[in-house]
Formats: structure tokens, sequence, C-alpha cells
């Protein structure tokens, strides 16, 4: 049976609030104060111009949880990264509701693979990475990108961005068909998570799609 891979990374447009500031970058937007949202506006920094280009390579510095995985080793499958940190309300709202995908769609091949960036960038124990995973609910795999070197490679180079904890995901042949930006996405029947609500079932359609549930 095929294989469905979900690499978290991050989301697209959500909830956001000014907080963490990183040296040398742009301030990011993934720590929040809880009940503190503004509705960002759709620019043209959404990853947009990625969709349907092929996935770069990673070089993670290793993995938890699993063996090392590369694209290559997972062609033929469909991958979803989620880059995530510790402190992130943004990834504490969205990772529990990936832990549920992985555990819905697991049977029929679907693999969520959460990439853990440290803030600012560091060496990290696994120890550390795998409390605050299971923390926040999710037990799938799990790589470590310490010094951000394929965030970089897949987002930030080059590009200003609002978020890092962004999300791809990659179909059977190695292309990218979703992005999220950065943010929080989850299902949600709060008005004021209108958005998180959307962008998590339009995650849920993308996955049904390539695992030829439609």
């Amino acid at each position: 049976m095929r294989m469905l891979i979900v690499v978290a990374l991050g989301a697209a447009v959500l909830c956001a609030a000014p907080g963490w500031a990183e040296p040398a970058r742009r301030p990011p937007r993934d720590f929040a104060q809880p009940h503190d949202y503004v509705l960002l506006a759709p620019d043209s920094d959404d990853g947009a111009e990625m969709l349907g280009r092929r996935a770069p390579a990673w070089s993670f510095e290793r993995w938890i949880r699993s063996p090392a995985l590369t694209p290559r080793d997972l062609r033929g499958k469909v991958v979803l990264l989620r880059w995530w940190t510790e402190g992130c309300d943004f990834c504490a709202a969205t990772l529990p509701g990936l832990e549920s995908l992985r555990k819905r769609y697991g049977r029929d091949g679907l693999v969520v693979i959460g990439v853990y960036h440290p803030k600012p960038p560091r060496p990290v124990s696994d120890r550390d990475v795998v409390v605050a995973a299971n923390r926040l609910g999710f037990g799938g795999p799990l790589a470590v990108d310490e010094r951000w070197t394929t965030l970089d490679r897949y987002w930030l180079s080059g590009h200003e961005r609002e978020f890092t904890s962004v999300s791809f995901l990659i179909d059977r042949d190695g292309l990218i068909c979703w992005v999220q930006r950065g943010g929080e996405y989850h299902s949600s029947a709060d008005p004021q998570h209108a958005r998180c609500d959307a962008e998590y079932h339009e995650l849920v359609k993308a996955i049904e799609k390539h695992l030829d549930h439609g």
C-alpha cells in the first residue's frame, strides 16, 4: 500500500500577534500572547510560488522516533512537514490536530513529521525535544533542524517571512502541493479561528486527494 508522509512545518495566514524578535531577520510571529489575534491580509509572500515545484533536499541534524529519511526514500509517498518549536502558542494549537490526522490516516499510509527548530538556533537535546512534543500531544517522527539549515533552504532564504512555523505537503512525485505559511491551523467552531478551521480542512482535503480518497 502506498504511504503518505506528512512533515509538519508552518501555517499560512492565521490568528497572529507580534512576538519574539530574532536578530538579523524580520521578527517572526510564532510567539503570540493568548487571545491576542490579528487576521493578516493576504500578501504575495505566502509561499504560493513554491506550489508545483520539486521539494528541496533537507539536511536535518538528526531524527528522533524514526530512522533518517530523505526525499528520495519517500518518493511515491505523500509528505507533510511542519516546523514547530517550544514556547510557540501557534504550534501548541496546531500539533494536536496533526496528531489526529496521523492517527486517522496512518493505516492508509499517512506519516506526519514534526520538524523542531529551536529559537534562537542552538544545540538541543533529544530529551528536551521529546518532552516538548509529548507536552503538545504529538507522537509522530521528529526531525531536528538546530541551525535552521533546511528551514532556510525551504522558506527563509531570499525572503522576508512573517512566520517560521511553516508547513508543506509533498505529493508522491516529490512536488509541493500545499503550503501553509505559518501560525496556527486546526478544526474550530470559534469565529475568531475561522481561518484556522478553513486551512485545516483544506489540508484534510489535500491529504484525502493524494491518498485517493476523493
